[in-house]
């Protein structure tokens, strides 16, 4: 039997139609009766139901709500945000939530705020718009706020229009990215590994040493369980993720569902793993440690084993090569970058790289991974040169 709609219309002496809800908030301590709070006077069935969803989902993580705000009170700009942010919580992960209320909170909410929602008009939009893109190459972290407040606005019946369909957007600014910026050379990462295996030991070695050769994010590694290594597969199927108090825990998934894959080990990989692997063992049972969480790179305090702060590997590369001035400074996740472009000058398709670093589209490996390196251009420059002069060759030839 289907389950009824909260959802409920009456019509209004005019003859239009309105739409209501009543919600059930709990029990009375005095009485033990059920209490329960009825909205109404919404102009579409979306409305009431983007509003119904929003209040039971503030009431089961609260367990209260706010009180019936009369339909003639205007709502400011930050009212409707709060109100749309609840709504955006349940909907993304905590450090994607955190960043989009910094975002607001250090750009957005000083200059519309305080404004009321329905006053704010279309060219002040756009102004900010305009002026913010000047400032920010990713500046859609900002204006994505206002787009979504806006079209939250509309459909709750706070504005008459959506006044951000008005804007128009920037057009996005093309990166300019310079060859071997972020990117090392087979001799240079060869000198890093070296230097991390005489200066720091096994463990630094070993977990740049698996970026290296496999192309992972950092997230994905320092999640890495060894039950996730059999044989010659390593699955990788979850990053770290960030909570609300800013600490760290091990995610249930990975970054997106491409990211969910299998990655085939060679064998110089597996020795530095099996190494580290002894050696960690060893290390935490002489200091008394069990790690419950199997992790591949634990860190231990007081007693206790805990994830890595994902800022961690940047933090030993930054010591490194402040000791070593001669390395090419790139940060974590430019070993990734440097793994997808040695692959792709050792001849590798970029449908093998594009599987191998998880990525849903064949464009974003080719645009972001992609990057020629001098050897390729050199190489491209040679290739062209042999092709044009065998056809010159041809043509000689055949005129003898």
């Amino acid at each position: 039997m289907a389950k009824k709609s909260p959802i409920g219309k009456y019509t209004l002496k005019d003859g239009s139609t309105r739409y209501q809800f009543q919600l059930h908030i709990g029990r009375d301590p005095m009485t033990g009766k059920r209490k329960s709070t009825r909205r109404r006077g919404f102009r579409t069935r979306e409305q009431a139901k983007v509003e119904y969803n929003r209040l039971k989902a503030k009431l089961d993580r609260d367990g209260t709500i706010e009180k019936v705000t009369p339909t003639n009170q205007q709502k400011t700009f930050k009212d409707v945000y709060e109100e749309w942010m609840v709504i955006y919580k349940e909907k993304v992960k905590p450090i994607t939530y955190m960043h989009m209320k910094s975002n607001a909170e250090n750009k957005v909410l000083p200059i519309f705020g305080d404004k009321f929602i329905d006053k704010i008009k279309g060219n002040q939009l756009q102004k900010f718009v305009t002026d913010i893109s000047k400032q920010y190459a990713d500046s859609a972290r900002f204006t994505t706020t206002l787009k979504n407040v806006f079209h939250y606005a509309y459909k709750m019946g706070y504005v008459k229009n959506d006044e951000f369909l008005k804007v128009d957007m920037p057009r996005k600014k093309r990166s300019h990215i310079k060859i071997d910026d972020d990117v090392l050379t087979k001799e240079e990462l060869d000198k890093y590994l070296l230097f991390l295996r005489n200066e720091d030991g096994i463990e630094h070695y070993s977990f740049f040493y698996l970026l290296s050769r496999t192309g992972m994010r950092r997230g994905e590694a320092l999640a890495l369980k060894w039950s996730d290594i059999q044989g010659n597969k390593l699955r990788v199927q979850r990053t770290i993720t960030k909570n609300y108090d800013g600490t760290f825990q091990l995610g249930k998934n990975t970054k997106t569902n491409s990211s969910d894959r299998t990655i085939v080990l060679d064998k110089g990989t597996l020795s530095v793993l099996n190494q580290w692997h002894l050696s960690i063992n060893t290390k935490l049972k002489q200091r008394g440690y069990v790690n419950h969480d199997d992790l591949v790179f634990p860190s231990t305090s007081k007693g206790k084993i805990l994830i890595h702060n994902p800022n961690w590997p940047n933090k030993i590369l930054r010591t490194l090569q402040k000791k070593f001035p001669q390395l090419h400074v790139v940060d974590v996740h430019g070993f990734r970058h440097t793994w997808a472009t040695l692959a792709l000058d050792a001849g590798l398709s970029v449908r093998d790289v594009q599987k191998q670093l998880g990525h849903a589209s064949y464009a974003t490996t080719m645009n972001i991974y992609g990057k020629y390196t001098k050897q390729q251009q050199e190489k491209a420059t040679t290739k062209m040169e042999a092709f044009w002069n065998g056809s010159q060759n041809k043509k000689s030839g055949s005129q003898k």
